[in-house]
């Protein structure tokens, strides 16, 4: 139950920074995606029915906080999810470039969902073709702090924690 509400909190503080502070510092509307990264670690460590319903009523939360559209970011993110649940029982979730390969992927799936929700609801515009742009942006953004995220809790653990296992490096 505490790993939960530690999700909650990690939630509620990338919502508000990203809506916030990130605003600030990122010129224009792009801004790394900070609950997407979540939920890529989500997907990396938790169980499917539990983090699925975690990662919905995020998605609702986040809806709720930023969004227009109720229940886009719940269908995107829980779809984003449960694509990284697939993944990660077939290869090596140690690795470092896997989880920035990862984050990348699921960055292009979240733009692609919702690009695909947006047209299937509103036909007047082609939503893709505005996205097209931003999506490339975006994938950068979102790999360079998920490589910033990574870097920052490895010089955690050895520094701070030395006993504390946030991300296990395995040799090969």
């Amino acid at each position: 139950m505490n790993r939960f509400l530690l999700y909650i909190i990690a939630a509620i503080l990338s919502v508000v920074l990203q809506a916030t502070f990130l605003t600030k510092v990122f010129p224009g509307h792009y801004k790394p995606d900070l609950l997407l990264i979540l939920v890529v670690f989500l997907g990396f460590n938790e169980k499917s029915l539990q983090g699925g319903a975690l990662v919905y009523c995020l998605g609702w939360f986040y809806d709720g906080f930023a969004g227009t559209f109720p229940g886009l970011h719940g269908f995107v993110l829980l779809s984003v999810f449960l694509a990284v649940r697939a993944i990660v029982s077939r290869v090596n979730t140690e690795s470092y470039f896997l989880i920035l390969l990862v984050v990348a992927t699921g960055t292009l799936l979240q733009y692609l969902m919702t690009s695909f929700a947006l047209d299937f609801f509103r036909i007047t515009y082609p939503f893709i073709l505005k996205m097209l742009w931003e999506m490339i942006v975006q994938v950068f953004l979102n790999t360079l702090i998920a490589f910033i995220l990574i870097c920052f809790s490895l010089w955690f653990q050895r520094s701070v924690q030395p006993r504390l296992r946030i991300f296990v490096q395995k040799r090969v």
